[in-house]
């Protein structure tokens, strides 16, 4: 009983407290007459989320965010485990390959960003490439820490019984290591929607970001918080969807 009342306790909480902030919100918005161009009031807010959400140019932006996101998501997935193994096990591409995950963490993705819609002709696979760049290393760093917590007496065991690389990590690396990167793919999610704007933003007639920069030249910053709100809640899809997924693996890997 004491634990089904902490669990409806922990479900209200956020509830109240958004109702509490969106209150707050639009009573100063009353109270001091803010212009809609400077801050719009909820009310105003839903009203135009209401009527946009009817149109099908705003879901060509969704569906232009949403299809980036989750693609740069996957594809760094599979490079950030691959390039974290790979690490970890080989010493002679960690060397290799070390200057390449430093370099895409020192220098900014909005500088060279440009750069992929100059090499790349298709404006879908650039703000892909961006986020492969944004969302890659939390994913590599995790992998890779995922496997230095294995015991080293298991990966002695596994030695003496004449286990390949390959047939430990399908053996017992992945199951122990899921954990970790799961903790890696949700910062990573986050990140997700974030490089798809930041593509969208630089170059692009369709996505959030690119909406939000349409919107932001007509001052019009409803629909700027219009696009914000819809971000929100993609991104509380992406961790819905990737929660489940990782439900799934680890009580797979626990059967």
């Amino acid at each position: 009983m004491a634990n089904s009342a902490s669990g409806r306790t922990f479900r209200i909480v956020p509830i109240i407290s958004v109702f509490m902030f969106l209150s707050t919100w639009e009573v100063a918005c009353l109270l001091f007459g803010l212009p809609r161009y400077l801050l719009p009031a909820p009310h105003e807010v839903l009203v135009r989320l209401f009527f946009e959400i009817h149109t099908f140019l705003m879901w060509q932006h969704i569906w232009a965010t949403f299809s980036v996101a989750l693609v740069g998501m996957c594809i760094a997935l599979c490079i950030g485990i691959i390039f974290g193994w790979a690490s970890f096990h080989s010493k002679l591409f960690q060397d290799a390959t070390q200057w390449v995950v430093i370099s895409t963490q020192a220098v900014p993705v909005i500088a060279i960003a440009p750069l992929f819609f100059l090499w790349v002709q298709s404006e879908y696979w650039s703000r892909v490439m961006v986020t492969v760049v944004i969302t890659f290393f939390p994913l590599f760093s995790s992998t890779y820490t995922a496997l230095q917590r294995i015991p080293r007496e298991l990966r002695e065991v596994a030695s003496l019984e004449g286990y390949t690389r390959q047939q430990a990590w399908h053996t017992y690396e992945a199951a122990l290591a899921a954990p970790v990167i799961f903790a890696g793919v949700r910062t990573s999610m986050v990140l997700a929607t974030t490089g798809a704007v930041v593509g969208e933003y630089l170059g692009g007639r369709y996505g959030l970001g690119a909406l939000i920069n349409i919107a932001r030249g007509m001052f019009d910053t409803t629909l700027v918080f219009v696009a914000i709100v819809i971000l929100i809640t993609m991104t509380l899809c992406f961790s819905f969807l990737f929660h489940t997924v990782e439900t799934w693996v680890l009580r797979a890997f626990d059967d």
